[in-house]
């Protein structure tokens, strides 16, 4: 995370892509706890784009040369979201 409590911002840089996100001045304290504790599922819990590696049926981490990952398209052609599958095949949303 980078700047003060009142004007910061997380960026996470990962198999799906690099993602720059503005964090609202309560989620702080709260975000960086889960980064500094190395909390994975909680970072999850906060919001999925925080850790695509992360499987929470398996409730485990994987890197990214495990994960299949698909583009999803919508009607007009437009890229809509990532999904993927861990390695035991549970299948969900990686980047909205």
């Amino acid at each position: 995370m980078f700047g003060t409590p009142d004007d910061s911002e997380v960026v996470r840089d990962s198999f799906t892509s690099r993602l720059t996100a503005r964090i609202p001045a309560p989620a702080f304290e709260p975000l960086r706890q889960l980064i500094v504790k190395g909390d994975a599922e909680g970072l999850w819990s906060m919001d999925l784009e925080f850790a695509p590696f992360f499987c929470p049926v398996c409730r485990a981490t994987f890197c990214g040369a495990h994960w299949k990952r698909w583009d999803v398209f919508d009607e007009d052609g437009w890229h809509d979201s990532i999904r993927g599958a861990c390695p035991e095949g549970h299948e969900r949303m990686l980047e909205d």
